[in-house]
């Protein structure tokens, strides 16, 4: 059986083989006994030539952000970023946009009126930081664009307000927002152009970009996000979003933003579902070949998967499976080399107030439509991302590495960070692609090369049916400390994501 080294810069080798991916024997959720014909789900997995992807170096600090991260709900008693600082959320995206049409509604009048964004802004803490979406008008047509255009009726009144706007936020002391304490240093132009029918929005990313590093050379500037779900995402792209960077000739933009939602079922892995090919991959090399940098920082200001069961024709997902899906969302995309990654709509549930989907992404309950247990009852996922930001918060995201992928034959994903210049394990089982699966089926998972005497693998998904019996001081990770001998160690992997970590 070929071994191969994990991380050959050390002095030392880590190998990983997934080897006999065998299936436990525990009792199963439908009861009874074993009939076994799960008793050997298995697979021999040559790991080959590891795999890495690395942050591009250039946009530093946490990837964990929400969009949006405050919550807003009547009757709700931790209003404002009480739930985002406790689970460790370090970026936002506000859901109120800086918006010319609001900010100077009189274009008669060289003045502005900042009295909304100065309150929604105002309130985020120091310790997370804003990115703002800032366009010349509403989704809705509010005459501040030509007719089917993306461009300004007024070029240059436009980018005054720009200008203005950026720096009242930008910090550096001219001109800025009584009392500023968090700065803007990441701006947006519009949102998802494509979802309307409007031409030129080349043309309003050039003129926003120029207009933001006048005033703030130091400012950050994301063109506004491609949509949105898996289903034939790339044609969509090529057909609606790819000529707009084919235009901007790898100019004006400093990062570039994807939107990517879907299931619990495997559709993290950013795989268009019609064709099977890698989404990350044709955009990266759209953005080559249009002439951007290789290295452009690339975020997911808006992914989601959901529970329950929202009314436009979703299948039932359970707490359990959305949190372990938001997990993977994180890992596998910042693996790849996405910079940060921002759960949407919204941490509390709630956005169209249909009972569709974007109305079950949240982490919690706003006491509203279907399968909701209560306002302000926190679901399985909450505690996931406190627990993913408690063990990762303070890794060396440029080190994370794709220790192994999984196949069509076996489902085991593998990776490598270090934290505090030590090694931690993050590992999990597809177990939905397993043919035969049932609940209670288990893979085994060795790691050789260990220094350790012991390695302990903590279940990043609580060991409950639903959040709402859950508390910060409960018991509720399941946790198992597994020998090392002879520098080997076997790992049991069940439905949860487990992070390893060794002494």
């Amino acid at each position: 059986m070929k071994k191969i080294p994990t991380h050959p810069t050390h002095s030392w080798f880590l190998f990983l083989i997934l080897l006999l991916l065998m299936a436990g024997c525990g009792v199963r959720d439908g009861g009874g006994a074993d009939n076994g014909d799960h008793n050997s789900l298995s697979s021999h997995v040559d790991v080959g030539t590891n795999r890495q992807g690395t942050s591009s170096g250039i946009e530093q600090g946490s990837p964990f952000g929400f969009h949006p991260a405050e919550v807003s709900k009547q009757g709700y008693q931790d209003n404002g970023y009480t739930d985002a600082l406790h689970i460790g959320v370090r970026f936002t995206r506000p859901s109120l946009y800086a918006l010319w049409s609001v900010i100077q509604p009189d274009l008669a009048v060289n003045a502005f009126d900042f009295s909304l964004n100065d309150d929604e802004y105002g309130k985020v803490p120091t310790d997370i930081s804003i990115i703002a979406n800032i366009s010349p008008q509403a989704r809705m047509d509010q005459g501040r664009c030509l007719p089917g255009s993306w461009l300004p009726i007024d070029e240059a009144q436009y980018a005054a307000f720009v200008k203005a706007t950026v720096e009242r936020y930008d910090g550096d002391g001219l001109e800025d927002m009584p009392g500023l304490l968090n700065p803007i240093k990441y701006w947006q132009v519009g949102n998802e152009p494509t979802n309307d029918n409007r031409s030129d929005f080349a043309g309003l990313q050039m003129i926003t970009y120029q207009a933001v590093k006048q005033v703030c050379p130091d400012c950050k500037v994301l063109i506004g996000g491609a949509t949105g779900f898996p289903y034939n995402y790339i044609w969509e792209f090529d057909q609606f979003y790819a000529p707009i960077l084919a235009e901007l000739g790898g100019q004006y933009v400093d990062i570039f933003d994807f939107h990517w939602y879907g299931n619990a079922l495997g559709e993290y892995r950013l795989r268009e579902t019609a064709g099977g090919k890698d989404v990350l991959d044709h955009i990266r090399s759209t953005l080559t070949t249009d002439g951007f940098p290789s290295d452009i920082p690339i975020w997911i200001t808006e992914m989601g998967a959901y529970s329950g069961s929202p009314t436009d024709e979703q299948p039932m997902q359970t707490e359990a499976q959305q949190a372990g899906d938001y997990f993977k969302r994180f890992i596998y995309p910042l693996s790849r080399g996405v910079d940060k990654v921002f759960p949407a709509f919204g941490l509390m549930e709630g956005f169209k107030n249909q009972d569709s989907y974007f109305d079950h992404t949240g982490l919690i309950y706003d006491g509203e439509g279907s399968n909701d247990l209560g306002l302000g009852i926190k679901k399985l996922g909450y505690y996931t991302y406190q627990k993913m930001t408690e063990k990762l918060g303070d890794a060396d995201w440029s080190s994370l590495t794709i220790l192994h992928e999984g196949t069509e034959s076996e489902h085991v994903y593998v990776f490598r960070i270090e934290k505090n210049s030590l090694p931690i394990y993050i590992a999990w089982w597809d177990d939905f692609d397993e043919p035969g699966y049932l609940p209670g089926d288990t893979k085994s998972l060795t790691l050789t090369g260990l220094t350790g005497t012991t390695i302990t693998a903590t279940e990043i998904v609580p060991a409950a049916e639903f959040g709402r019996n859950l508390s910060d001081d409960d018991q509720a990770f399941a946790m198992k400390t597994y020998p090392v001998s002879g520098g080997s160690a076997d790992i049991l992997l069940s439905e949860s994501p487990v992070i390893l970590e060794g002494k």
